[in-house]
């Protein structure tokens, strides 16, 4: 198995990234893509580039791999922490379209693993240099040794998944945008 790391942050899509990436994204956050839609996508020619391991990564995952979410200081659900175990079911690689990945799981880790203690189990080598990763500027996706999330599962424990299916309904996304605008009733 593969062990992957992704950040997101809480920013508008349409406010801060490239028109690729808005075309093929479906928000309306960033971390929306993972936490409400099931998925996570990079445009393209963006999961081509190298930095921090990101086409090595798109070009290693696979279905049934794993991978942890961590949510920047903008995401107010969950901010700077790692919130999320995530299993990938399907992974998509096209050229002109972009990369990405569909998850059969998204669990939530209670209690969530701060940014403060991400980097302390760092220092304390319990969890790999990539880690460090967490809350930089520019990062959105590497590869992370499997170790790292077994010690994340030690600290936390994933919390029991409703039953609701992670594909998107057109009944569900009115649910939700009812719910942002005017709150759960």
């Amino acid at each position: 198995m593969t062990a992957f790391l992704i950040q997101v942050s809480g920013h508008p899509i349409e406010e801060n990234a490239a028109p690729a990436y808005i075309e093929g994204a479906k928000g309306p956050r960033f971390c929306d893509e993972p936490l409400r839609r099931g998925e996570y996508f990079n445009a393209s020619p963006f999961w081509k580039e190298e930095g921090f391991g990101r086409y090595e990564a798109w070009k290693t995952i696979s279905a049934g791999d794993e991978g942890l979410l961590y949510c920047t200081s903008s995401v107010d659900e969950h901010g700077a922490c790692l919130s999320h175990l995530l299993t990938v079911d399907e992974i998509n690689r096209h050229d002109h379209e972009g990369a990405r990945l569909r998850f059969s799981a998204v669990q939530e880790l209670v209690p969530k693993v701060s940014y403060s203690d991400v980097q302390a189990e760092v220092e304390a080598g319990r969890l790999s240099e990539e880690m460090k990763y967490c809350g930089q500027e520019g990062f959105n996706i590497t590869l992370i040794p499997g170790s790292d999330v077994e010690r994340i599962l030690d600290l936390a424990s994933l919390e029991e998944q409703d039953n609701r299916s992670l594909e998107s309904h057109p009944d569900n996304s009115l649910r939700e945008i009812a719910e942002d605008h005017f709150g759960d009733s």
